[in-house]
C-alpha cells in the first residue's frame, strides 16, 4: 500500500522526484520572497532616514536583524514542518545584517576607502549562522561577500590581498564541504583573485600571491584527489606567469616555471587527467613565448605577427608529432595531443595565407628568431625519425598523417626562408590548407570518425568563404557578391550535408 510504499523509500532513501520538484519550487520563491521582503524594508528605512534620530535609526536595525534571526531559528527548529520557511528566514537575517551596517556606516560617516571593511563585516558574523544552522544560502551569500571585499581590499590599499587564500583555505573550504554546496564559487574566487594579479600595478608581492594560491590548490588536489582543484591550480600558475612577466618588467625569463610545470604534467599523466592536458600545453606555450620575448629585446629582434605565426605552427606540428609517439597504453593523450596540434598548425596556416599579413610583417630581418625556428625544425625532425623508427608498417593513415606534416613544414620553411616572396608564400599556405581539408576527410573516413571528417569539410568551406571574400569583395557591386555567395553556400551546404550524411550511415551500418 501507500505507506509501505514510503517506508520502502524512506528507508532505502529514495526521493520523489515530484516532490523534489515541489520543494525546489517553494525554495525558489520563499528565497525571492525573504529578498524582496528585505529589500522593501531597506527601502522603507531609507525614505524616513532622516527624520529618525541616529541612535534609534542603529537600534532599529539590530532589533530588525535579531528579529529575523530569532524567526529563522523558530521555524527551523521550534515550530515543525516549516524549515524551508526558516532558512529563508535566517537568509533574510543575513542581509538585514548587511545593510544594517551599510546604513550604520553613513551614520556615522564612515570614509568610502573603507568598503573593504564593511564587505568583511557583513561576511565574517554571518559564517557562524551558515554553519551552525547548516543555511548553504547564507554560505553562498557570505561566499560571494568575501569575493568582493578581496576586490575592495586590492583597490583600496594598493596591495595584495594574502588574507583571503588563507581565509578561503583554512576556513571557506572546510565549511564548503560540510555543508556540500559553495566549493566552486569559492575556487572562481581564488582563480579570480589570481588572475586579478595580472592587471595591477606591477609588483613582486603579487606574483608571489599568485603562486601561493597556486600551491594551495594543488595542496588541496592532493588531499581531495578532485580534478576541479588540479585545473585551478593548473590556471593559476599560468596566472603566475603572467605577474612574473609584468613584475620583471619584461627584462627576463621565468625559468622558475618549469618546475611547476614539470610537476603538472606528472600529476596529469599518473592521474590521467585528459581535461587538464590541455590547460597544461596551452601553458607551457605561454611560457615559451613569454620567455623568447625579453631575450628578442636583448638581440634587438622583432617579435611581429608572422614570427609569432611561424613558431606557433612548428609548435604545433611538434605536439601531433608527441601525439604520434604515444603508446597504446596512453592513447587517451595521443589523440588529445594531436586534436590540439593539427587546429594550432591548421590555425596559423591560415592566418599565414593572407597576402596582406605576409607583406606587412616581412619578418626575420635578424637571426634570433630565425635560429629559434630551425631549433624547433631539428626538434620536430628528431621526433619524426622517431616516428618512422616506431612505426615500421606504413599504414595507410600513418602515411596521410605524414603528408600532412610534410606540407606544413615545407610552406613553413618557404616562409621562413623566403619571407619577401609574398605572393608565392600566399599560394603555398592556400594550397596547404587545402590539403588538409581533403586529407582530413579522407584521414575521418579511415578511422571512421565523424569529428575529423566534419572539421575536413568545415576547413574546406572556410577556406571557399576566405577567398570569395578576399578575391571578389572589391570587384563586384556589393548586392551581386552577397546574392552569388548565398546561392552558392546554399547549395554548396545541401550537397555537402547530403555526402556527409551518407557516409555517416554507411558508417553505422558496417
Amino acid at each position: 500500500n501507500t505507506e509501505q510504499s514510503g517506508m520502502i523509500r524512506q528507508f532505502y532513501h529514495l526521493d520523489n522526484g515530484q516532490q523534489k520538484k515541489k520543494t525546489d519550487a517553494v525554495k525558489i520563491i520563499l528565497i525571492i520572497g525573504a529578498i524582496f521582503l528585505g529589500v522593501g524594508v531597506i527601502f522603507l528605512v531609507a525614505s524616513n532616514w532622516r527624520k529618525i534620530p541616529a541612535h534609534i535609526r542603529t537600534i532599529n536595525l539590530l532589533l530588525i536583524t535579531i528579529a529575523a534571526l530569532f524567526a529563522g531559528y523558530y521555524f527551523s527548529y521550534e515550530k515543525e514542518g516549516h524549515p524551508l520557511l526558516g532558512k529563508s528566514l535566517l537568509f533574510l537575517a543575513s542581509i538585514f545584517w548587511g545593510s544594517s551596517i551599510i546604513l550604520i556606516c553613513q551614520i556615522y560617516n564612515i570614509p568610502s576607502s573603507d568598503n573593504w571593511m564593511i564587505m568583511l563585516l557583513w561576511a565574517l558574523p554571518v559564517l557562524p549562522v551558515a554553519y551552525f544552522f547548516n543555511n548553504k544560502y547564507v554560505f553562498l551569500l557570505a561566499s560571494v561577500l568575501l569575493i568582493a571585499w578581496n576586490f575592495l581590499y586590492n583597490s583600496s590599499n594598493s596591495a595584495a590581498n594574502y588574507y583571503y587564500p588563507v581565509l578561503v583555505f583554512c576556513l571557506i573550504l572546510p565549511m564548503a564541504f560540510k555543508l556540500g554546496a559553495g566549493v566552486n564559487i569559492n575556487i572562481l574566487g581564488l582563480l579570480a583573485a589570481s588572475f586579478s594579479c595580472c592587471f595591477v600595478e606591477y609588483h613582486w608581492q603579487y606574483s608571489w600571491l599568485a603562486i601561493f594560491i597556486s600551491g594551495g590548490l594543488l595542496v588541496y588536489y592532493l588531499i581531495k584527489k578532485e580534478e576541479k582543484y588540479f585545473s585551478a591550480a593548473s590556471l593559476s600558475f599560468i596566472a603566475w606567469q603572467i605577474v612574473y612577466f609584468n613584475a620583471a618588467a619584461v627584462k627576463r625569463a621565468n625559468l622558475y616555471f618549469l618546475i611547476p610545470l614539470t610537476a603538472l604534467f606528472f600529476f596529469t599523466y599518473r592521474d590521467k587527467l585528459k581535461k587538464n592536458l590541455c590547460i597544461n600545453i596551452f601553458s607551457a606555450i605561454l611560457w615559451f613565448h613569454l620567455m623568447l620575448y625579453p631575450y628578442s629585446k636583448v638581440f634587438n629582434d622583432k617579435y611581429d605577427g608572422i614570427t609569432t605565426l611561424v613558431i606557433q605552427l612548428f609548435i604545433g606540428v611538434i605536439l601531433y608529432l608527441i601525439g604520434m609517439l604515444h603508446s597504446e597504453s596512453k592513447k587517451h593523450f595521443a589523440d588529445l595531443y594531436k586534436s590540439i596540434g593539427f587546429a594550432t598548425a591548421a590555425g596559423c596556416a591560415y592566418l599565414l595565407s593572407f597576402k596582406k599579413m605576409l607583406i606587412q610583417n616581412a619578418g626575420f630581418e635578424h637571426g634570433y628568431f630565425f635560429i629559434v625556428c630551425l631549433a624547433l625544425v631539428v626538434a620536430a625532425y628528431l621526433l619524426l625519425i622517431r616516428n618512422l623508427y616506431k612505426h615500421p608498417v606504413r599504414t595507410k593513415i600513418f602515411k596521410m598523417e605524414l603528408i600532412c606534416l610534410a606540407a606544413l613544414f615545407s610552406g613553413s620553411l618557404f616562409i621562413l626562408f623566403f619571407p619577401a616572396l609574398a605572393s608565392a608564400n600566399t599560394v603555398i599556405m592556400n594550397t596547404i590548407i587545402f590539403l588538409l581539408a581533403v586529407i582530413s576527410i579522407f584521414y575521418g573516413m579511415a578511422i571512421r570518425s565523424s569529428g575529423v571528417f566534419n572539421s575536413g569539410i568545415g576547413i574546406f568551406v572556410l577556406l571557399i568563404i576566405t577567398r570569395y571574400v578576399d578575391i571578389f569583395w572589391e570587384l563586384t557591386e556589393k548586392s551581386w557578391f552577397f546574392i552569388i555567395a548565398g546561392l552558392f553556400m546554399l547549395i554548396g551546404g545541401a550537397y555537402l550535408e547530403k555526402r556527409r550524411k551518407k557516409v555517416i550511415e554507411k558508417w553505422g551500418a558496417e
